[in-house]
């Protein structure tokens, strides 16, 4: 039995399980469906903030799979095609042993041509000296021979060095499963959520209408806040969670006690849509005030706003630009004045 957390004097006393998935902690129930799944070859989806574990679980779950016969994947020239090149599935262990192979021929193929245009050249040389030695011609003959002689060893050996790619291509060892005891784990993870569905054209992190408010909800009621009065509150109870990076950019994943929203739009409607984080950065320049109608948004120099035909920066707008607008409904303004 482990020792009280007060009896350790280091981490070196805490032991640590071999296998990942015994290193969770927090996860039961989720551990609980990946073995499931991994017992039964099943795809498991795991949808979370970040930080939750899901990278985690997935790499837990590639070393419990049942092992099966894992190949390695080699892509080898097409000389009708370089553009398509072949692919090719072997077992593991072999991709390695074909590319070396590969590699010991076409070394092979360059010394015999190294080999070649060395003799070559010597040869004609020994033979027009032994000929010339015999007198069968003059020493004008001999000379040019000779002269002949060099302009081939000086061809052989830039047409070595100059030799096309193409022959000496060897196969490329895309997937190397050699040595490996558990199922291959790729991490692609993305930066942000956009990175792995797409991103949509609403931004609730920069732009707000009417005098740039968030609404927070509390109770059964919300009130409307500026942004820099809501980050001066959230860096006041969560300064520790602020991450931020060389650049100067700030941002927080709220917590889900803190229920703020902003004014999207689903289904050609205008809704209240939760904000999951907020964020802030130094830019440059001044902000720019847009119009459309009645309505007037503050930007960010470098802010992309959506128009009828694309996006561009808030300071590349013109006037005969058309952008897209909500229509605040006034459904929704009874929600958020109630």
């Amino acid at each position: 039995m482990a020792k009280e957390k007060k009896d350790w004097k280091s981490t070196a006393e805490i032991p640590v399980p071999e296998r990942l998935i015994d290193q969770i902690v927090g996860q039961e129930k989720s551990v609980e469906i990946i073995q499931k799944a991994a017992a039964q070859k099943r795809n498991v989806l795991l949808v979370g903030l970040p930080g939750t574990g899901k990278s985690m679980l997935a790499q837990a779950m590639a070393e419990i799979l049942p092992l099966s016969q894992l190949q390695d994947i080699l892509i080898l020239p097409n000389g009708s095609d370089q553009n398509n090149p072949h692919v090719k599935a072997v077992k593991a262990g072999d991709g390695k042993k074909i590319v070396h192979k590969a590699r010991l021929d076409a070394q092979k193929e360059d010394d015999n041509m190294r080999l070649m245009g060395f003799l070559l050249p010597m040869g004609w040389f020994l033979l027009a000296w032994v000929f010339w030695y015999l007198k069968w011609y003059s020493d004008i003959i001999f000379a040019a021979l000779m002269l002949m002689g060099a302009f081939m060893f000086v061809g052989l050996v830039l047409g070595s060095q100059m030799k096309t790619r193409e022959s000496k291509r060897t196969p490329k060892l895309l997937v190397d499963n050699s040595g490996k005891k558990t199922a291959p784990f790729i991490e692609a993870t993305g930066a942000r959520a956009g990175s792995l569905l797409g991103d949509v054209r609403h931004d609730p992190l920069q732009c707000h209408l009417g005098f740039n408010n968030l609404y927070v909800q509390k109770g059964e009621s919300f009130v409307e806040k500026p942004f820099a009065e809501l980050w001066s509150e959230i860096y006041a109870k969560y300064g520790k969670e602020i991450i931020r990076n060389e650049k100067g950019h700030e941002a927080i994943m709220l917590p889900a006690e803190e229920k703020i929203f902003t004014l999207g739009q689903k289904d050609g409607k205008v809704v209240l849509s939760r904000i999951l984080s907020l964020n802030r950065q130094p830019f440059d320049g001044e902000l720019v005030e847009l119009n459309a109608g009645n309505k007037t948004i503050a930007l960010t120099p470098e802010h992309k706003v959506f128009t009828s035909g694309n996006s561009k920066e808030a300071s590349k707008i013109k006037f005969w630009d058309k952008l897209l607008q909500l229509e605040i409904k006034e459904t929704i303004l009874a929600i958020v004045h109630r």
